[in-house]
């Protein structure tokens, strides 16, 4: 029997995952941070990171640190407004209907990004910025998020990420978040 051909590409797997890893760092690391993280060999690291820069993902600043690129933001300007376009409509009209800010949030592996948003009229308001990732259970929306999964992922997921507190009213027992 002849074996499975893989799904994926690794080396774009790869890329997909350096790139998280500077956008979870705030933008900045250096090679050997990256490497680190990503568990790869630094040679395989910069032969990926050099792919990435002349592509314009990624960039070196002048103190060796690797940033994310300017055709990231392009691309995800126009995959927020794909995404977050067709929900829009809704958003606007819970904030006319509601008069508070509307936000759109997805589960993204193992967190929960805000793809779109309405803003209330109000001069308080809440501020997600579009884009913005969290953990699941420090925010409502993933909180919500965990309301519908099966008992045995939210589990998991705990296990992989733990339950750290974000503010002194944070949940961070699992039985607690469960209930």
């Amino acid at each position: 029997m002849a074996a499975k051909a893989p799904t994926t590409v690794q080396s774009v797997t790869r890329v997909f995952e350096l790139l998280e890893l500077v956008a979870g760092a705030g933008g900045l690391l250096t090679i050997s941070e990256i490497s680190a993280q990503a568990g790869l060999p630094l040679t395989t690291t910069h032969r990926l990171l050099q792919t990435l820069i002349e592509c314009g993902a990624v960039r070196q600043l002048s103190d060796r640190r690797y940033a994310l690129g300017p055709r990231l933001v392009r691309l995800g300007e126009i995959a927020n407004r794909q995404f977050g376009a067709i929900a829009m409509p809704q958003l606007k009209d819970l904030v006319h209907r509601l008069g508070e800010t509307a936000n759109l949030a997805t589960l993204d592996d193992d967190r929960v990004v805000y793809v779109s948003q309405a803003p209330s009229p109000h001069a308080m308001r809440m501020f997600t910025e579009v884009g913005g990732r969290a953990q699941l259970h420090s925010t409502a929306v993933g909180k919500a998020l965990l309301a519908e999964l099966p008992e045995q992922q939210v589990r998991a997921l705990a296990a992989r990420t733990g339950l750290p507190a974000s503010t002194p009213r944070s949940i961070t027992a699992l039985d607690e978040l469960l209930a």
